[in-house]
């Protein structure tokens, strides 16, 4: 089973991931300590508001986000984004694109939140989505092979908050995250432990 990335639908006042498509790949989630990776401050903005907590807020977030996720993947360095406490984070492989900023300053003038603009942040990383699919395309052509030699992957797909692909073994062993690291270098993250995926 492989994983691609993630989106936000949102259901009973959480922000829920579920699988995304081709315009690309967003982590909206509802825990700040999760989402900041226990190295990023995320505090909500002045006036309280929380994008992250408040079902309102996080609806109105998640209209802006969607609204940047059908224009922004485009552009060169871009590496995806989430909701934060304060508002919007957007990912970028060095500087943000000027015609990226560009079209998020567009949108956040179409999408606000009580009458305010909804604070949007860029966070450099290293690589692109673009870079982060390619080795997503790589493992998918590689999983017969890496079956032969016994590694059984669950899934595989960017993470937003490492920058890298993280990819889940149906039996870890530190032999077989070696492998990997080997085959794909800095690009991957391998889970410690097994995961194993039940059949819907």
């Amino acid at each position: 089973m492989e994983k691609i990335g993630r989106r936000t639908v949102l259901a009973a006042g959480a922000a829920l991931l579920v699988a995304a498509g081709s315009v690309g790949y967003a982590e909206f989630r509802s825990s700040p300590a999760e989402a900041d990776g226990g190295s990023r401050t995320s505090s909500p903005r002045a006036g309280g508001v929380d994008y992250a907590e408040d079902q309102k807020a996080n609806f109105a977030a998640s209209q802006l986000g969607q609204a940047l996720l059908n224009v922004i993947p485009r552009f060169d360095g871009y590496a995806g984004l989430q909701i934060l406490r304060y508002g919007i984070e957007v990912d970028t492989a060095g500087s943000p694109d000027p015609q990226l900023r560009a079209a998020v300053t567009r949108a956040v003038q179409r999408y606000r939140y009580q009458g305010r603009e909804i604070e949007v942040r860029y966070r450099l990383v290293r690589y692109s989505e673009r870079e982060l699919k390619a080795v997503v395309q790589r493992i998918r052509a590689d999983d017969d092979d890496l079956a032969k030699q016994g590694i059984e992957l669950s899934s595989w797909g960017p993470d937003i908050t490492t920058n890298k692909v993280e990819i889940s073994l149906a039996h870890y062993t530190d032999a077989y995250r070696d492998v990997l690291l080997s085959r794909y270098g800095d690009l991957v993250t391998v889970t410690p432990h097994d995961v194993v995926i039940k059949p819907l």
